[in-house]
């Protein structure tokens, strides 16, 4: 079986820190809000400063999907391997869970169809490192079931000791739409025409 692999890089990342002088410029008040721009019910929580949408059963904040730089084909039985990394300056960290999710993302959120967790560890780092300096990864077996509109990924980093946030309010989540094209599931014919016809 062939082995697939998408690297998704998370940019610079270090421990949370409080800091007193960010002005936040969102409702005051948590609830529930409608997005105008999508008509999506969102939820703002005052507390953490943030927007969330409900996946996979928990609130995740808007705003984490981009566009893929690249599709890979994938079939039933293909191995995808997907690789988050990013820059790390701080304290060590054990403990920490990579989440790894394959999907549908749509108005209402990302619709998880796939999903595991991993565990790793980060030394402690005070020089701030010029390219990514932690990474993780899973192996995804894609299964017979697979839908061909399940071409959607995203990636979350949470927990550890010190904690860098919860699963539900995590500040660091990463995804990208239509980056897998799912092959072998469904007959595709394309160009159908008739390529000739002559006297012979």
């Amino acid at each position: 079986m062939a082995l697939k692999t998408l690297d998704l890089n998370l940019g610079w990342f270090k421990l949370l820190e409080d800091d007193s002088v960010q002005q936040m410029e969102d409702p005051a008040v948590s609830g529930w809000y409608i997005d105008s721009r999508t008509g999506q019910r969102v939820f703002y929580d005052s507390t953490a400063g943030k927007f969330f949408t409900l996946a996979g059963g928990v609130y995740i904040p808007l705003g984490y999907m981009n566009p893929a730089p690249k599709q890979v084909a994938v079939a039933p039985g293909d191995r995808l391997k997907i690789t988050l990394s990013f820059k790390y300056t701080g304290p060590a960290i054990t403990g920490i869970t990579g989440y790894y999710s394959i999907g549908i993302n749509g108005i209402f959120g990302f619709d998880e169809r796939l999903t595991q967790r991993t565990s790793f560890n980060v030394p402690q780092v005070t020089t701030p490192p010029s390219s990514p300096n932690v990474s993780d990864s899973y192996t995804f077996t894609i299964p017979t079931g697979i839908g061909t509109n399940w071409d959607d990924i995203y990636v979350k980093i949470f927990g550890g000791s010190p904690s860098i946030g919860g699963e539900a309010t995590t500040s660091f989540l990463f995804g990208y739409e239509n980056a897998l094209t799912i092959a072998g599931v469904d007959p595709s014919i394309t160009e159908f025409k008739i390529s000739d016809f002559a006297k012979v």
